[in-house]
């Protein structure tokens, strides 16, 4: 029997890329007019910046930091990043955070887990800060029981170590725990890897379905949402 759900967030709960073009053109258009460069010289010197940092820092959290990649890429075009990075930074949030809405049927998913007593966790890479502020944006902050990313536990999925420390703040074992998320090798595979059973939401297909079937999976095939 499931007592836990433990739930991706970037495209699973939410979907990632429309906001991240939307942050990444805003980003661009601010830095180009105030530092007077063009397009191509500005991706030139980002995709340089977040190799960089990618390459540098290798599988950890810090790895996806804004921050970090808008520093070096400001370092590229030999421009101080002390005063810009910070902006930029602020820009590209503010604009993704500002339009975030949850995936359609999630709503309704996580309203029937609650009926249900299941608890709901979230399992994700990336910094804590930003994804603490991105719960926050869904409006789903009183739905989760505990977090854990991939900067707390020190590795990224598919890691076993980061599905171990979900189910030690569950107190559960992994047999009464189902994962959810888009990544199959790092949420599917990973979950498995670790003892928990998992569902793979294809972030290419309408998300309401999807959602009513992980339920039935879940609850069994007479419930509905």
């Amino acid at each position: 029997m499931i007592k836990a759900i433990i739930f991706d967030l970037d495209d699973t709960l939410y979907a990632y890329e429309p906001l991240d073009k939307e942050a990444c053109r805003r980003v661009q258009e601010y830095a180009c007019a105030e530092l007077g460069i063009t397009v191509q010289q500005y991706e030139e010197a980002f995709l340089y910046g977040r190799s960089e940092t990618k390459r540098s820092l290798g599988d950890v959290a810090a790895c996806h930091n804004r921050m970090l990649y808008f520093q070096k890429t400001l370092e590229r075009l030999g421009v101080n990043p002390a005063p810009m990075s910070l902006q930029l930074y602020e820009t590209y949030w503010g604009t993704f955070l500002e339009k975030m809405v949850l995936r359609e049927g999630a709503r309704e998913f996580l309203d029937a887990m609650h009926e249900h007593g299941i608890r709901v966790m979230v399992c994700t890479d990336l910094t804590a800060h930003i994804q603490h502020r991105k719960i926050e944006a869904l409006g789903i902050a009183d739905d989760i029981c505990c977090l854990v990313t991939s900067e707390e536990a020190g590795r990224e999925k598919p890691s076993r170590e980061i599905f171990e420390l979900c189910l030690e703040k569950l107190k559960l074992p992994p047999d009464e725990v189902c994962c959810i998320g888009d990544n199959f090798e790092k949420d599917v595979e990973g979950a498995r890897a670790a003892g928990v059973q998992a569902i793979w939401f294809d972030a290419g297909k309408p998300s309401a379905a999807q959602f009513v079937e992980a339920m039935r999976g879940i609850l069994g095939e007479e419930s509905h949402l």
